[in-house]
């Protein structure tokens, strides 16, 4: 309590003292070059994306759907993780998976299961056993400098797992920011401790074409203050005990045109929900990943370029090797992932370019422990595959449209081909553009899919998916912008989990064709003395052939993932240095398995009522000398109590998320 106390004092001090030190003008304080400038509308609006094509692009050209967070929508919001920052985003809503992970859906449909793909700096994260990626008091959004979305299929530039959108974090060393930060955060919840953590990172500009940058992150957190009560009745307080955990490190060093990163992270989660049940000992989860990438880029005409790269992944997903852990969970892989790829870019003439690549992948997977249950088919301990892609993509900007069309042929070594072909068309009049997409796109099985369908004798076709998507544009004045788009996703073959009684193992099975159309909506409004951004997502399903996912009695929506989603971010510049920012979250109503009849034992469907969630958040730039910011904010400042409800009905009743919470931001940047 005297922590809370002491930090809404910090609040009312920044308050005061910027009031009696930055009485100048909202016009003054915005001139660039100062603490007080921000980002125009048009700065926004010309910022250029390169997550949804082979060259740069404007949004409003950018062959895709999409969406960019920028350093300062960071800083002002106070976002604590990638969970506050997706939030805010059209389609994106998180759920429960399993031993106090969270996992993230887009467009009503669950995407933990490799449907979503997250890449830092270029380089994929979801791990290979699963396809999964947890979020949550993990990747450190003080080190970020943008976050880049397709809101959208990115197959045929990505491969697998972006299916249904793909979401690029470029950190500050991977934007070859120079200088030097520090920062410290510490979090309170109304029942104690929510997070502490430590970031720093250095660049610098090496010669005359060359960086070098280094970052470390070292946090604890916890998921929530609250009780979780499971589909019987048992109780687990979390308070404490529901540890998230987390250090990595991040490098990148280029010169000239060759290019080298790397990126090491070890995640702990510690939990007692297990597959839903409550246990009485704590268990722990830990996600280990290591990756590489080396680039040099060879420019052998001024209209040719070859790039070749090589990548490496080497992870330990789901690491479950406690003492207290039984034979059955008992989980100890470790995967090796070697790639190497070929890109030739090829600009043919001011109007015309194309790219053309070639992928080859291989993957190795090995268990540690050869008396344990998991186990590869036939009692081996290690199993191993690779694929091969061919890809192209050519850019046709006419006095008419411009034309976006690409390819990608994708052959698994246990799978029949995947072509999945794009074409976007695009045309602005002045301030109006709009945008016709059409996408397939697909999922190959992952590695424990593909061998738990070696081990049933199952057939397990690649998971494929038709997305169509209309959008259109609007910038008003220097002030205003609006945008709109339709989406329409017919997922066929999905791959889901079932459990193989008769030979007591976990299986996967394709199903019938799922499908979700919608609209999402975004207006922006932006100032010298403040900004706001107001967002719509709307889904129904269209197909709802599993039961999985399927709410009894209502076929317009899926489990766990609201229809309706309406965000706010809103910030105020009070003086030169300091600004007040809020932003709310609104989701419709939901529906997850909360219990289980107690005659009959099965798992009954609850309906979870309209939430909304505020967050208000304090930035005082420069707050004691020049490079040192100061923030303090109130997290869900009304108390919603936000849940992750489930998206499937796999047995686990919904986990509290964070509750209140008070945190104290302090970053300090020298300008070296």
């Amino acid at each position: 309590m005297m922590l809370r106390a002491k930090l809404l004092i910090v609040m009312a001090i920044l308050l005061a003292g910027s009031a009696a030190l930055g009485t100048e003008s909202p016009t003054a304080a915005a001139l660039p070059g100062t603490a007080g400038a921000r980002l125009s509308l048009d700065d926004l609006l010309t910022m250029e994306v390169t997550v949804a094509s082979a060259k740069p692009a404007l949004p409003s050209e950018a062959p895709a759907v999409v969406s960019m967070i920028t350093r300062e929508e960071l800083e002002l919001s106070g976002a604590r993780d990638l969970v506050d920052v997706l939030r805010m985003v059209p389609g994106f809503e998180f759920g429960v998976d399993i031993w106090n992970t969270v996992g993230v859906g887009f467009r009503g449909i669950w995407g933990q299961d490799g449907k979503i793909k997250l890449t830092v700096d270029g380089m994929g994260f979801n791990e290979l056993m699963y396809g999964n990626v947890p979020y949550g008091g993990h990747f450190p959004v003080e080190l970020i400098e943008r976050i880049e979305i397709i809101r959208g299929p990115g197959s045929a530039m990505y491969g697998n797992f972006a299916e249904l959108a793909v979401i690029n974090v470029i950190t500050k060393i991977g934007a070859e920011v120079p200088g030097g930060q520090a920062s410290s955060t510490i979090g309170l919840f109304d029942r104690g401790f929510a997070r502490r953590n430590l970031t720093a990172k250095y660049g610098r500009n090496v010669g005359d074409s060359g960086y070098f940058g280094i970052s470390l992150f070292g946090g604890v957190a916890q998921r929530s203050d609250r009780t979780y009560t499971d589909q019987s009745g048992s109780q687990w307080d979390m308070g404490g005990n529901s540890g998230l955990e987390t250090g990595s490190v991040g490098l990148k060093y280029r010169m000239g045109n060759l290019d080298a990163r790397f990126i090491y992270d070890n995640h702990l989660i510690t939990h007692r929900d297990l597959y839903g049940s409550v246990q009485s000992d704590d268990y722990r989860v830990r996600f280990v990943t290591t990756l590489g990438q080396v680039s040099y880029k060879a420019q052998i005409t001024d209209n040719l370029s070859l790039t070749p790269v090589f990548e490496a992944a080497i992870q330990q997903p789901w690491r479950n090797t406690w003492a207290s852990a039984v034979p059955d969970t008992y989980y100890d892989p470790t995967i090796q992932k070697y790639g190497l790829k070929l890109r030739a870019d090829w600009d043919l003439s001011s109007w015309a370019s194309t790219l053309f690549g070639a992928d080859y992948e291989w993957e190795y997977a090995r268990h540690g422990e050869p008396s344990r249950k998991y186990q590869f088919p036939g009692g081996k301990q290690s199993i191993d595959f690779n694929s091969f892609a061919l890809h192209n993509e050519w850019l046709l900007k006419t006095p008419l449209v411009n034309v976006t069309a690409g390819v990608r042929l994708e052959k698994h070594s246990e799978y029949e081909p995947s072509v999945v072909p794009r074409l976007s068309l695009t045309r602005s009049f002045g301030d109006t553009s709009v945008k016709a997409i059409y996408n397939r796109a697909f999922r190959a099985p992952t590695i424990e899919q593909t061998a738990a369908a070696l081990k049933t004798g199952t057939k397990l076709e690649t998971e494929t998916a038709d997305v169509v998507e209309l959008e259109a544009s609007h910038r008003f004045d220097a002030r205003n912008h609006l945008s709109i788009n339709l989406f329409d996703i017919r997922m066929h073959h999905p791959i889901n989990y079932y459990y193989d009684f008769p030979n007591q193992l976990d299986a996967y099975k394709n199903e019938s064709r799922i499908g979700t159309r919608g609209v999402e909506a975004e207006y922006r409004f932006r100032d010298h003395w403040g900004h706001l951004a107001l967002r719509y997502a709307y889904y129904r399903t269209t197909k709802t052939g599993s039961d999985l996912f399927r709410v009894p009695g209502d076929d317009d929506v899926f489990l766990g993932l609201p229809a309706h989603k309406v965000t706010l971010d809103a910030g105020y510049k009070v003086t030169r240095n300091l600004n007040l920012n809020t932003t709310l979250v609104f989701v419709g109503d939901r529906y997850g398995f909360d219990h289980v009849d107690p005659n009959t034992d099965e798992p009954q469907v609850s309906r979870h009522d309209p939430e909304l969630v505020a967050n208000l958040y304090l930035l005082y730039r420069d707050a004691f000398w020049k490079g040192v910011d100061v923030g303090v904010g109130v997290f869900d400042l009304f108390g919603a109590n936000h849940e992750f409800i489930q998206p499937y009905n796999g047995g686990h009743a919904p986990l509290p998320g964070p509750g209140r919470e008070y945190l104290l931001r302090i970053s300090y940047s020298p300008g070296i």
